[in-house]
C-alpha cells in the first residue's frame, strides 16, 4: 500500500495565506475608519454669510464692500498666534461684520508672524502657515470662505496650534475653501511668500511705532488702540474706528 507524503511546508503556507488575508482585512477596516472620520461634519465651525469682497493686494488682505463711499479705512496689524488679537477679533466680531456689510468700514489686514520666533529667517511656524493659507483664500476672492476661516482661526486659536495638515485641511474643506487650496494645505503649504510678506509688515509696523507688538489698528495714521482701555477694551475697536 502506498502512503501519501505530505509537503512539510503545507502547514506553514496555509498560515502565511491566513495572515495575509487578516492583514488585508485590517487595512480595509482602518481605511474605512479614516474615511468615515473625514466624512463626518466637524461641529462648531463658523458659517456666516457676508456682503463684502476680499482681495489680496501685496502684503494686505483687504475686506471692503464694492461701491462703498465714505468708508473708514482701518489698517490692522495682527498675528494669528496673538492672544490679544484673538480677543479683539472675537469681541469685535459682530461690529466688524456689520460695518463691513454696511459699507462703513474697509479692513486692511497686515499680518505678522513675529510670534513664530526671534529671528526672521527662523519664523516658519503656526502664524506663518496660517497666513500662507489666508493669502491663498483671499486670492480666490471668496469673501465668505475667508471670513469664516479667519473667524475659526481666532476663535479656536489655542487648539488650532496643534492641528495637523490633515486636520486643518478637513476644516477648510467643510468651510467651502477651494479644492486646490485644501490639497495644498493637506500636503504642506508653501510658506515662502507668506514669510516675505510678514517680514514686510513687520518692517512697516516698526517704522510706524519704533517697535513691534500686536494688535494695532491705524485709522487716519493714528493707532486707535493706544487708549482703547478707556473706550471699553479691545472689543470696541470698530466703534472707535468709525468715529
Amino acid at each position: 500500500m502506498s502512503q501519501k507524503i505530505k509537503n512539510p511546508n503545507e502547514k506553514g503556507s496555509g498560515f502565511v495565506v491566513g495572515l495575509i488575508a487578516l492583514l488585508a482585512v485590517v487595512v480595509v477596516v482602518i481605511g474605512g475608519v479614516i474615511y468615515i472620520g473625514r466624512s463626518q461634519p466637524i461641529e462648531g465651525l463658523p458659517d456666516e454669510d457676508v456682503d463684502f469682497s476680499v482681495a489680496l493686494d501685496g502684503d494686505v488682505i483687504r475686506l471692503s464692500k464694492d461701491g462703498a463711499e465714505g468708508a473708514k479705512t482701518a489698517t490692522i496689524f495682527e498675528d494669528f498666534s496673538c492672544h490679544y488679537c484673538a480677543q479683539m477679533s472675537e469681541e469685535g466680531h459682530d461690529d466688524e461684520l456689520k460695518a463691513l456689510n454696511d459699507g462703513k468700514l474697509v479692513a486692511e489686514y497686515r499680518t505678522l508672524n513675529f510670534l513664530d520666533g526671534q529671528e526672521k529667517e527662523q519664523r516658519d511656524g503656526h502664524s506663518t502657515r496660517i497666513y500662507a493659507t489666508a493669502r491663498k483664500i483671499a486670492e480666490t476672492g471668496d469673501a465668505r470662505a475667508y471670513w469664516n476661516f479667519r473667524t475659526m482661526m481666532m476663535a479656536d486659536q489655542q487648539n488650532s496650534v496643534t492641528w495637523s495638515n490633515d486636520e486643518l485641511a478637513d476644516r477648510l474643506e467643510q468651510l467651502g475653501v477651494a479644492d486646490e487650496i485644501v490639497s495644498e494645505v493637506r500636503s504642506g503649504i508653501d510658506t515662502t511668500e507668506a514669510k516675505a510678506s510678514a517680514d514686510a509688515n513687520f518692517d512697516d509696523l516698526e517704522k510706524r511705532l519704533g517697535k513691534v507688538s500686536s494688535p494695532h489698528v491705524f485709522v487716519d495714521g493714528k493707532d486707535i488702540l493706544e487708549n482703547i482701555s478707556g473706550d471699553g477694551g479691545l472689543g470696541q475697536w470698530v466703534k472707535v474706528a468709525l468715529r
